[in-house]
């Protein structure tokens, strides 16, 4: 059975090529959530997912599945296990809020 070792391996693609692939990357603001599987960062539904450092982001369970939130400003890598078994890594940058009044909210009218 020695095809399966190679068939995986030619499977998975060079390690130097996935090495040079980018991870997918999201930008989010402190405070807000961005859901996993309309911005399409995951094969959907999501069933496992874990942040490096839950006080810049985590991934929580939303009305419409998984969710990226933003904690505080900075930067953190995420793993989200997609349906199809797949891992994916995205780097998620959380930026601060705009001061109110610059935000387009209600106190921009003003």
């Amino acid at each position: 059975m020695r095809l399966r070792p190679i068939a995986a391996a030619l499977a998975v693609g060079s390690p130097a090529a996935l090495a040079q692939a980018p991870a997918p990357a999201a930008t989010i603001v402190a405070g807000e959530r961005v859901n996993v599987c309309k911005a399409r960062l995951a094969p959907c539904p999501v069933l496992s997912s874990q942040c490096d450092d839950p006080a810049i982001a985590t991934v929580e369970n939303g009305s419409a599945g998984a969710e990226l939130k933003g904690v505080a400003p900075g930067s953190t890598l995420c793993a989200l296990l997609g349906s199809s078994n797949v891992r994916i890594v995205v780097r998620v940058t959380v930026i601060p809020p705009p001061p109110p009044g610059k935000g387009g909210g209600p106190d921009a009218r003003r």
